[in-house]
């Protein structure tokens, strides 16, 4: 006779199969919907990957600190003169910027020497060196993205845990991110805190080439779960939870990562230079010469330019209701002019003393219908929740793959 739990086992069993057929049938990249035009969708394949697939002999390299091109390629007796020419090929020129942990894979086959790597869209870059001749070709190879399941308890802190849970780092990064918006880590994480994982692996002919993102997860924090499940609606890719509101806001806390606050927002501040009573309309970031300034929220440039107080700033219009400013800039990033459109956490310009400024800072104000407000203490709303033309999917989409999530967890 059976007992509740092996009835329990053997129906988690019979059901895998049959979840991940909807999960390969439902993703919300793979799929035209209603006819909708917004979606961007992409396959999930849950295939297992054949671990005897025979694949040509072939050095995958690992970059470190101090590999360049040309001492990588000197190791496979390809020539000075050669490499030389290579790297005066301008067409070459982001091939060969090899940075720390980049990975390449080469193979040496009867005098010809093949360099790969796969570019930031998977595309598989192949240099063909053949003495003193070379050829290049960028092709999509096989790509299959394979759905992988996580789990584990908290036990010292989130990151620890799950790398022994063997999550990877970039998957884990990206969990921090989606929850960060909800979750203090520093204060909020307790032992005993769940976290589930359903995240994809992207492998080209039997190779994994690169973690891919999270499909969904589940964080359960002090006894209260958090479910949310990637979404891609007018072209941007987003995390909701279940009830279709955004986790990300509207606008990120800060500008800058980990910058200490040297002033705040202060009406009746007495300005360091000028010596008069005049009031501080926003915070101000201590932090090194260059270091990147991220605009808060997606908007338009309203103004990137110079004054004598601001020195270098950049004014952000966001839905027509807000603004943000950034000022005091060393400089401004590749792009940024009046009426270009910015996204949240892009690059806009760099730290600098520009200006009415004692040494290298940002200062930053957040306006609300014209009106200054202190930036620390707005409460930034949700970005773009689901609209009612794609929740009927993301419905669906949601039962999918909560119901995975829960068939194939061990923890409760």
């Amino acid at each position: 006779m059976y007992t509740g739990s092996h009835l329990k086992l053997i129906l988690a069993i019979l059901l895998i199969p049959s979840v991940f057929i909807f999960l390969i049938a439902a993703d919300s990249e793979n799929r035209n919907f209603n006819n909708d035009s917004e979606l961007t969708i992409e396959k999930i394949s849950l295939t297992p990957i054949d671990t005897d697939i025979n694949l040509p002999t072939e050095d995958k390299i690992l970059i470190k600190s101090g590999d360049t091109f040309y001492s990588t390629l000197i190791k496979f007796d390809v020539s000075p003169a050669t490499i030389n020419k290579i790297g005066k090929d301008r067409k070459l020129k982001k091939f060969i910027s090899l940075q720390v942990n980049d990975q390449i894979y080469i193979t040496s086959k009867n005098g010809l020497v093949f360099v790969k790597r796969f570019d930031e869209d998977f595309y598989l870059d192949v240099l063909t060196i053949d003495g003193a001749k070379y050829e290049f070709e960028k092709k999509r190879d096989n790509l299959e993205r394979i759905a992988q399941f996580r789990e584990f308890e908290i036990s010292d802190s989130l990151y620890a845990s799950g790398k022994k849970a063997g999550v990877p780092e970039s998957v884990l990064g990206d969990l921090i991110y989606i929850f960060g918006w909800d979750i203090d880590y520093a204060y909020d994480i307790r032992n005993g805190d769940k976290v589930k994982i359903l995240y994809e692996d992207i492998f080209s002919n039997g190779r994994l080439v690169s973690n891919g993102d999270i499909l969904a997860a589940e964080f359960t924090n002090k006894g209260t779960k958090i479910n949310v499940i990637r979404f891609t609606q007018k072209g941007r890719k987003d995390y909701y939870t279940t009830d279709s509101n955004n986790v990300r806001k509207a606008f990120l806390r800060t500008p800058i990562e980990l910058a200490r606050i040297s002033s705040h927002y202060n009406p009746n501040r007495k300005h360091p230079i000028l010596n008069t009573i005049r009031a501080h309309k926003g915070t101000d970031y201590a932090a090194k010469t260059g270091t990147p300034v991220k605009v808060t929220g997606d908007g338009v440039i309203k103004n990137a330019q110079y004054s004598n107080s601001y020195g270098n700033y950049i004014d952000v219009m966001h839905y027509n209701k807000y603004m943000t400013r950034y000022a005091h800039l060393q400089g401004f990033a590749k792009g940024m002019k009046k009426g270009a459109k910015v996204t949240q956490g892009q690059t806009i310009g760099y730290v600098g003393s520009t200006g009415l400024a004692t040494g290298p800072h940002l200062h930053y104000e957040f306006h609300i219908n014209g009106k200054h407000t202190d930036p620390v203490k707005v409460e930034p709303p949700n970005a773009q929740s689901i609209n009612s033309y794609n929740k009927k999917y993301f419905d669906k989409l949601v039962e999918e793959r909560t119901e995975i999530i829960s068939n194939i967890s061990s923890i409760q």
